[in-house]
């Protein structure tokens, strides 16, 4: 096995299951004499074609049912391709799903050095790092009882450890680390950086995107089965971010015309967008043609004036999907009055997705008295704030209220903003910290 030679080479590679709507079906074309097809055909993957070298940690995107699960299986040796090849140069240990692979009623020892056998090492190699994988899973007396004695995070705890320690030249991990503390989970990421270090080559399947452009040189984007784009964690991360939030994926580039037609926008670019939002004068709800607008937003208030349009900037860059941890943001958002208001009230408030609200405030709690503002007319009105924000999805939620007691509007998890990690850290909230040391 060449050192030059890829870590995995995917070539053509396509997989279809039959899909029948019962089981009727299903028996009636076992059966049936001159072989009367009652299946449709869904192609979970469709001609991949896929490079993933040496020591490179590779991520992996894409929505539920895109077929990120099944192309790990197949780079596993679980499932078989329909057609096309697929090339693994080294031992393969995978976290495929929490647990797979486990008997339930054995004890984690025995899983762990059942999986050790079947990975290839011999007894002894097994008794030196079994300690090893006793200290990481660090589940105490449970790691002698039987696995279905197990929490999921125990599982979740001890299937990484015996994958992790038995020297593979490749991990896989699919979605296995959504499971389990977030002190573990660091713990998990932390073995990871050592396995860069040391030339191992990661494929890492995942919907938290910070991950992603946090530890991973290369990223792929899957959708319906079909490799959309293979590039910079960064870049994959943006096309999918706005798969999530329009549901569409953008205009692919046209090869027809000139390469001056590729290049990045302008610097002013931005500056354009913010000019066109403060000029507009239309009284209309424009809100759902933002690439940032949540279509799940929650709305309630009891009228009298509505928010009709909004804009984020960061800097120069309008509708920022992802944002580094700290970032400036500029919140814009236009306001069509139906009746008179003597001092609006013009608030916001930032939540996660279990919509717990870590930051909240108004106009008047910033001690500013806005001007009266006249039925038929509209406003624009500006928040800038620091994202110190944990990794992660966070939400907007923009209000205009008559009064402390008389709510107007309120469009609840209206913007969806993605938190990109630039540092190891816990919590929701990112401090500001300064560490020195003194002797």
């Amino acid at each position: 096995m060449s050192s030059s030679s890829p870590a995995i080479q995917v070539t053509g590679l396509s997989k279809k299951y039959r899909l029948f709507n019962s089981r009727h079906e299903r028996l009636l074309e076992l059966l049936h004499p001159f072989r009367r097809t009652t299946h449709r055909a869904h192609w979970a993957l469709a001609d991949i074609n896929l490079t993933i070298r040496r020591g490179t940690m590779m991520g992996i995107l894409g929505r539920n049912g895109s077929g990120k699960s099944t192309l790990l299986q197949i780079i596993c040796g679980v499932l078989r391709p329909t057609s096309g090849t697929c090339e693994v140069n080294g031992r393969v240990a995978a976290l495929l799903e929490l647990g797979a692979g486990f008997n339930p009623d054995l004890t984690g020892r025995e899983n762990v050095i059942t999986n050790a056998l079947i990975m290839g090492l011999d007894r002894a190699e097994i008794e030196h790092r079994l300690a090893e994988v006793i200290e990481f899973a660090d589940i105490g007396e449970y790691f002698d009882q039987p696995v279905r004695t197990y929490s999921s995070g125990m599982f979740m705890r001890v299937a990484f450890a015996a994958a992790i320690h038995v020297d593979p030249d490749i991990l896989v991990i699919d979605e296995a680390m959504a499971v389990g503390d977030v002190k573990f989970q660091e713990k998990c990421f932390r073995r990871i950086r050592t396995f860069k270090e040391m030339g191992k080559t990661i494929l890492l399947v995942t919907h938290d995107m910070s991950s992603v452009t946090y530890f991973c040189d290369e990223a792929v984007l899957l959708h319906d089965g079909h490799l959309i784009e293979v590039g910079e964690p960064r870049r994959i991360a943006e096309v999918y971010s706005e798969l999530l939030t329009t549901g569409k994926l953008p205009a692919p580039p046209d090869l027809t015309t000139p390469a001056i037609a590729a290049e990045a926008p302008p610097p002013d670019a931005g500056l354009t967008t913010l000019a066109a939002f403060l000029a507009d004068t239309r009284t209309t709800d424009r809100c759902a043609e933002n690439p940032l607008y949540n279509p799940n937003e929650y709305r309630f208030g009891q009228g009298g004036a509505a928010i009709i349009d909004f804009l984020v900037m960061e800097g120069t860059r309008p509708h920022p999907g992802q944002l580094l941890e700290g970032a400036w943001i500029d919140i814009h958002l236009r306001v069509r009055f139906d009746t008179d208001y003597e001092a609006p009230l013009i608030g916001f408030t930032l939540s996660n997705a279990q919509g717990v609200a870590l930051f909240g405030i108004h106009s008047g709690w910033l001690r500013h008295t806005t001007r009266p503002a006249r039925a038929g007319e509209t406003r624009c009105y500006r928040f800038r704030l620091r994202m110190t924000l944990s990794v992660g999805p966070w939400f907007i939620e923009l209000t205009v209220a008559r009064a402390q007691d008389s709510v107007s509007d309120v469009r609840s998890k209206m913007v969806l903003i993605e938190i990109l990690r630039d540092r190891m850290m816990i919590g929701l909230a990112l401090l500001d910290v300064e560490f020195t040391e003194e002797s």
